[in-house]
C-alpha cells in the first residue's frame, strides 16, 4: 500500500462516508412532509463534520443545525489542549496549571474527564489521558517528520520513557463539588484524544434531541452518530471507508453498516503518521511500549454511547487480538479489525452486502 499517497485521501473520508449515504438514504419513496437536509462544517476538532437530518422546512433544519455547530464550537474550544482562549479555562489552561493550582472550569470538561477515567478504569489503562507528556513528543517528531522528510527522526526511548513517568492518571484530582480540575505534578499534561471527538459528538446530537429533532445523523471524521432513523428506512447506513482504496480494483468503502441510534467509530493509521527510513508511524500510541500500535490498519466499533466507542475504537487498535476481543465483548461492543494483510475479523457489526 502507498501510504504517501494514501494519505490524501483518507483526509476527505468522513465527506466521503456521508455521500455514501446519501443513495442509501434516498432510495425510498415518501409521502411525508419532512425532508432530508445536510449542512458541513470544517473547523471543530480539525476535521469535516457533517450534520444530517428530517425536518419540515430548510429553515427548521437551519435552526437545529445552528444549535449542533454552535455546540460543537463550544466544546471544541473546552477540550482544546493546544490553544488558550480570553476568559475561558479550557484543558490548555488546565495543562498551563499543572504543579501550581486547581483550574476552575466547566461541566463539559469535568463530565469529560470523568469518562476518561472510566475509559482508563476499562481498558486497563490502554486510554490515558494523562499520556499527553508521550504524545506530545510523539506529535512534534511527526510534525517535524512531515515537513522535513529527509529529516525524519524517532524520539529515544529515554525521552519517552521520562515522560512516561509523569503519566499517572491517580495524579488528575477532579473536585466535582469546587468545578475544578488539578494535575499535580509540575510537567503534566491531559490529551484527550482518545475520547474528545466522541464525547463531543454525543452531546451535540443530546442538544439537538433537547431542542426537538428526532431523526439526525451526525458525521466528524471517522466518528458517526445517529438518532432515530431516515425517512423510509429502519436503520442509517453508514460506509466503513476500505485502508486500501487507493489500490488498484479496491473501493473506495470496504463495508456497510447499520445504525439505528448509538455510534460508529473508526480508528485507523493512514489519517495521521510520518515515514522514517522507508518505515511508517502512525500516531496511536500503545503506552505498554510507548511506539505507535502496529498490529492492524483499521479497528472499527459500534457501541450504544458515542464516547465509548471512540475510546474503544482506539483501544482495540492498540491491543493484542485475544485481549481487544475479550474487552468488546465486556463493554458490549459490535467490532471489526483489519490487519495489514486485508483480513478482517468481526463480532456482531451488523455488516450488509
Amino acid at each position: 500500500m502507498n501510504r504517501e499517497k494514501l494519505f490524501g485521501a483518507v483526509i476527505l473520508v468522513g465527506f466521503i462516508a456521508l455521500i455514501a449515504l446519501l443513495p442509501l438514504i434516498d432510495n425510498t419513496e415518501s409521502t411525508s412532509a419532512y425532508q432530508r437536509y445536510v449542512s458541513h462544517r470544517i473547523g471543530p476538532f480539525d476535521t469535516l463534520t457533517t450534520f444530517m437530518g428530517y425536518t419540515e422546512s430548510e429553515e427548521e433544519f437551519t435552526y437545529f443545525a445552528d444549535i449542533v455547530f454552535n455546540r460543537l464550537d463550544e466544546l471544541h474550544i473546552y477540550y482544546d489542549i493546544f490553544n488558550a482562549y480570553e476568559g475561558i479555562n479550557n484543558l490548555y489552561t488546565v495543562n498551563a496549571n499543572a504543579g501550581i493550582a486547581p483550574v476552575a472550569v466547566s461541566q463539559d470538561i469535568i463530565d469529560l474527564l470523568l469518562a476518561a477515567r472510566e475509559a482508563y478504569e476499562l481498558t486497563n489503562g490502554i486510554t490515558n489521558v494523562t499520556l499527553g507528556p508521550v504524545l506530545r513528543i510523539w506529535h512534534e517528531y511527526r510534525a517535524y517528520g512531515i515537513a522535513n522528510p529527509n529529516y525524519a527522526a524517532l524520539p529515544s526511548i529515554e525521552s519517552l520513557t521520562a515522560a512516561a513517568e509523569l503519566a499517572d492518571i491517580s495524579h488528575l484530582i477532579i473536585d466535582e463539588a469546587a468545578g475544578t480540575v488539578f494535575l499535580e505534578i509540575p510537567g503534566m499534561s491531559l490529551d484527550v484524544g482518545s475520547i474528545a471527538k466522541g464525547f463531543a459528538a454525543g452531546l451535540v446530537i443530546e442538544a439537538a434531541e433537547e431542542a426537538g429533532m428526532e431523526n439526525m445523523l451526525i458525521s466528524a471524521g471517522g466518528h458517526i452518530v445517529a438518532m432515530g432513523a431516515p425517512l423510509g428506512r429502519e436503520t442509517w447506513a453508514a460506509g466503513i471507508s476500505n485502508p486500501f482504496q487507493n489500490e488498484p480494483g479496491q473501493p473506495a468503502f470496504g463495508d456497510t453498516v447499520n445504525l439505528s441510534g448509538g455510534s460508529v467509530s473508526t480508528s485507523s493509521d493512514n489519517l495521521r503518521f510520518f515515514t522514517v527510513d522507508g518505515q511508517s508511524f502512525g500516531h496511536i500510541i500503545d503506552p505498554t511500549t510507548l511506539h505507535p500500535a502496529e498490529q492492524f490498519i483499521q479497528v472499527t466499533v459500534m457501541h450504544a454511547d458515542s464516547w465509548m466507542a471512540d475510546v474503544l475504537s482506539t483501544a482495540l487498535f492498540i491491543l493484542p487480538p485475544e485481549k481487544g476481543y475479550a474487552l468488546a465483548e465486556q463493554a458490549g461492543a459490535h467490532a471489526m479489525w483489519i490487519d495489514a494483510d486485508g483480513t478482517r475479523t468481526d463480532i456482531g457489526l451488523y455488516l450488509t452486502d
